[in-house]
């Protein structure tokens, strides 16, 4: 950017010559003083000109952080001079300072500011305005910055509980089945049988009985985690800064991506609208990670989505939650049909406190009657949980990461319930 006269520059030029010119004319002394004061800034302008322009940068220009961080937004100029700087206001989201404008004349030409979200997503900053003056106030440049891109993930705690793994699938994993085979925890001390291996052998207990015995161990075994995801609609409440059912179900998402990953289980996400979109199975740290970011990129805004996109296939014994406001008859229907595929079948409770409750109505128009009608739509809904409950499948509101510690530690612990047997 190139400097520009400004007009106290120009003022003070014009004065010292007009003033100049009268006091020689009129043999006016004390004009001439006043003179004085102008001519010695026009000088100092002249002679502070600047030489070449400034470049004003914002950074970071992208930068993604988690959910709750702040963001430290710096705006670099010249240095020793003075620096003007306005952001403007950005929905869901505040500034340090909080009109996001701030004038200051820094040492080392950084102007910072702190930008804090207020939820995950994605926020593209409008370029800021900016204005820099040198020290004399003679010189003057203006624009704009380029635009800020900062991505939140979603807070990503682990849940507390259990597993909730009935009957693991696969071999490599970190959940204890009642299974023989190889593994780290004992089962048993046994005879040797033809077809054990000799690594197994108890040195101790066959010198103390004699015939060689050998350990039995339990098998370590992972499973596969579903993700299902309802985001036909965003459910929000009456307070705009309340959470709605798409926070939610972005929260839930990530802390059961994070719990399963760590036990070492394929996690992945089927999304029942197109808000956040299918992520393929995967385990380890990297399938966190990639949860998270593809989180952070769902779409608050866009039209609502009718039609529901049932999962395709699934594998007998896969553990799914799904995460909806389940207001929908589809969406319930889809519940029923995974648990006849051989699911455990969890529901995870997105709806927004207070929404469709009788404090709920006064919220609206007297005469829309839309409070009536979501209090009859909160009565259906209550009344369809109490018929999937019914079919054992299980329905808990999403209150944070203690939100499904009942539920995992009693599925976890049926695995190893007595089972009554049938007298032949």
């Amino acid at each position: 950017m190139k400097f520009h006269a400004t007009a106290a520059l120009v003022r003070s030029q014009v004065c010292a010559l007009l003033l100049g010119v009268l006091a020689l004319l009129f043999g006016r002394l004390d004009l001439l003083v006043l003179a004085v004061p102008f001519l010695v800034h026009a000088c100092w302008g002249l002679l502070s000109r600047p030489r070449r322009g400034v470049e004003v940068t914002a950074r970071p220009r992208h930068v993604v952080v988690p959910e709750g961080d702040v963001v430290r937004v710096t705006v670099a100029s010249a240095p020793g001079h003075l620096a003007a700087v306005q952001w403007g206001q950005v929905e869901s989201a505040d500034w340090d300072p909080a009109t996001g404008t701030l004038l200051d004349a820094p040492d080392d030409g950084t102007v910072a500011f702190g930008f804090e979200p207020e939820r995950w997503g994605r926020y593209e900053i409008a370029p800021a305005l900016f204005q820099v003056t040198d020290p004399s106030g003679s010189w003057s440049c203006s624009g704009a910055t380029e635009g800020i891109t900062v991505t939140v993930r979603p807070a990503a705690a682990t849940l507390d509980g259990g597993s909730g793994v009935a009957h693991p699938i696969g071999m490599v994993g970190s959940h204890r089945s009642r299974h023989r085979g190889d593994g780290s925890d004992l089962a048993e001390v046994r005879e040797f049988r033809v077809g054990d291996r000799l690594r197994r052998i108890n040195w101790r207990v066959t010198s103390r009985r004699g015939p060689v015995h050998v350990n039995s161990m339990l098998t370590e075994r992972d499973t596969d985690v579903l993700i299902v995801v309802d985001t036909l609609y965003d459910i929000t409440p009456a307070d705009r800064h309340a959470t709605t059912s798409l926070d939610a179900t972005v929260r839930a998402v990530a802390a059961i991506a994070q719990h399963y990953v760590g036990f070492g289980d394929r996690v992945a996400v089927h999304d029942l609208g197109t808000r956040i979109g299918p992520i393929r199975s995967g385990s380890g740290p990297r399938q966190a990670r990639m949860v998270r970011d593809v989180l952070a990129r769902a779409r608050r805004t866009g039209r609502d989505w009718t039609r529901v996109q049932q999962v395709p296939s699934i594998a007998s014994g896969t553990l799914v939650f799904l995460c909806s406001p389940l207001l929908e008859r589809e969406v319930q229907d889809e519940l029923v049909r995974l648990r006849r595929l051989g699911a455990e079948v969890i529901g995870v409770d997105t709806l927004p406190e207070g929404v469709g409750e009788f404090a709920d109505i006064r919220t609206f128009d007297k005469g829309s009657h839309l409070g009536e009608a979501w209090l009859l739509r909160r009565m259906q809904r209550d009344d369809a949980l109490t018929r999937l409950r019914a079919l054992g499948i299980p329905v808990t509101r999403w209150r944070g990461t203690s939100s499904l510690a009942n539920v995992l530690l009693s599925m976890e612990a049926a695995r190893s319930a007595p089972r009554r047997g049938v007298a032949r």
